[in-house]
């Protein structure tokens, strides 16, 4: 899987909705925190199968749960694919903005993105996290060969809706 549609998933904390109307507790912008327990800005390096790195910094992510069942995600990072250990020079700012559905099980929550022309014939795939009081927490695996390695965005809530 490529670092940049896992990032995408990530990122995106996709989706999937089960009434259209959800508890305003849940509702509201969730602004991340930390990225593997760390404070934004956050480096991560993962490997690739070609013995390169997909290097990224993840400046920003913000989520807003919507009323009905819909999100919106927002995310400022940089990404390069380098030499492992390689020092890098940061390019531009990358911008990426998702929207797809959401679904609420106790403190489970499924994000589903919407179907993109980038997903190509593919299905976008749920991402599951954990949803309590003001923070919600997704982890996730980037798989890259035999190679894996976790990530865990944690986010705050900001605002209601």
């Amino acid at each position: 899987m490529m670092l940049k549609s896992a990032l995408a998933a990530v990122l995106a904390l996709a989706i999937t909705a089960a009434s259209p109307a959800k508890p305003a507790a849940v509702t509201g912008l969730y602004v991340a925190k930390q990225l593997n327990y760390h404070k934004l800005p956050r480096i991560e390096r993962v490997p690739s199968q070609d013995g390169w790195e997909h290097w990224f910094k993840l400046e920003q992510a913000m989520i807003t749960l919507r009323p009905d069942g819909r999100f919106i995600a927002s995310f400022k990072y940089y990404r390069q694919h380098v030499k492992p250990r390689a020092s890098v020079k940061p390019g531009p700012t990358l911008n990426e903005s998702y929207k797809g559905k959401y679904s609420v099980k106790g403190t489970q929550i499924m994000l589903l993105a919407d179907k993109t022309k980038q997903h190509k014939g593919m299905k976008p795939k749920p991402v599951y996290g954990t949803i309590s009081g003001t923070q919600l927490v997704v982890p996730y695996i980037v798989a890259e060969g035999q190679s894996k390695h976790p990530l865990r965005l944690e986010l705050r809530k900001e605002g209601n809706w």
